[in-house]
């Protein structure tokens, strides 16, 4: 039995058990303590830290594409796995590929690529996050609005089919009424609300109803004003919501992120929502996503002719980076935005901590927030499996 013991590191984000320690060990793909037992074997492989930080693997659950690929314009696992590869050289152990509206038929090739892809790497994809259809025209960003309609019986019956590679749905309760929710949620399909116009009375009955997530809050929502709080001042105020934040210094205000942080504590996360240009040594200076001409501009970021921010070029390391060196953050908590959290989001119960039984997913990374080794699944990945 293998035994990779690293040691000499700064643990973050961990269980009680590893509070105070400067090792970890890896047996079996799992975490485990290090024990005098493990040592005194004498066949443990050693890993010097360096007085390094060591974290669990970062988990995002909104990535439209990277490294190149997008996975909307080309849903397959060949597209999932050129993002992996991206990804886990960068940090990411975790990822939610993510569809926009679109035809129908690039939804089912897209399920089907996902369900296919978490059979080969049941630990690296929860499933498919689906931004779309069921959203509002009002607030539907850069997407295709000829594709945003109305929830009907036969979605019903097609996302039954494929609720196993569905990781979550967001939905505007505007166009997926009460019976709708119930229904989805009795599928134990996980629901998030965005792209809508709901008030704040709306979105506390959502809450009720047994919606617990918010999509890119204070983007794709109607803003706080002092009579009608909306979508944002409901998710601030609610106990139970949990809420991503795109924190890529474009999106929203860094005083709005603490703030955000401050009402959420532990339930406030991080999402990349990268594009495919995320990654690209020389970016185009346009690309098409959805039918949509998406712009990249070196100063205002990825936007439509409208204007509309469309996605980023960041990884999860970045937004962790930025809510450290601009949001004031403790890194503990901006790590723990970057992975714990968006665990418990989907109910990952053995990923995103550092903690024993947990999959060994983790990332060792130095003061400069330069990424040094990357551990996934127990294994240390080397560059040339990852390119």
């Amino acid at each position: 039995m293998t035994v990779t013991v690293i040691k000499n590191v700064q643990l973050h984000v961990t269980s009680e058990e590893f509070v105070d320690m400067d090792s970890v060990a890896i047996m079996e793909h799992r975490i485990v303590p290090v024990t005098d037992a493990i040592l005194e074997d004498g066949s443990a492989e050693e890993i010097d830290g360096g007085g390094c930080h060591l974290c669990p693997g970062f988990i995002d659950l909104l990535v439209n594409g990277c490294g190149g690929v997008s996975f909307a314009q080309t849903p397959s696992v060949e597209t999932l796995d050129t993002m992996r590869r991206w990804l886990t050289a960068h940090g990411t152990t975790v990822f939610v590929p993510t569809m926009i509206s679109g035809p129908r038929e690039n939804l089912s090739k897209g399920l089907a690529a996902v369900a296919e892809f978490k059979e080969k790497h049941p630990t690296m994809c929860p499933g498919m996050h689906m931004e779309g259809p069921f959203i509002s025209t009002n607030h539907s960003g850069f997407q295709p609005t000829g594709y945003i309609r109305a929830f009907a019986q036969q979605d019903l019956e097609f996302l039954a089919e494929f609720r196993d590679a569905i990781a979550y749905m967001t939905i505007a309760p505007e166009i997926v009424r009460p019976k709708g929710i119930m229904d989805l949620l009795a599928l134990h399909i996980r629901l998030s609300l965005g792209h809508t116009a709901i008030t704040y009375q709306e979105a506390m009955h959502s809450f009720k109803a047994g919606i617990n997530n918010v999509t890119h809050l204070f983007n794709g929502m109607k803003p706080i004003i002092g009579r009608e709080p909306g979508l944002a001042g409901a998710t601030l105020q609610s106990e139970k919501a949990f809420a991503s934040v795109i924190a890529d210094g474009r999106h929203v205000h860094p005083s709005l992120i603490q703030f955000a942080h401050k009402m959420l504590n532990d339930r406030f996360y991080i999402v990349s929502d990268s594009q495919a240009v995320a990654g690209m040594s020389k970016a185009p200076a346009s690309f098409v996503l959805g039918g949509t001409e998406i712009f990249v501009d070196h100063k205002r970021g990825l936007i439509d002719g409208k204007g509309a921010y469309a996605g980023t070029t960041m990884t999860m390391f970045d937004g962790v980076r930025y809510l450290v060196q601009h949001c004031g953050f403790e890194l503990e908590d901006a790590l723990t935005a970057a992975t714990y959290t968006p665990a418990r989001v989907l109910g990952l119960t053995d990923r995103g901590r550092i903690e024993g039984g947990f999959i060994a997913d983790m990332v060792l990374f130095d003061d400069e927030f330069k990424i040094i080794r990357v551990f996934q699944n127990g294994y240390m990945k080397q560059s040339i499996e990852l390119f």
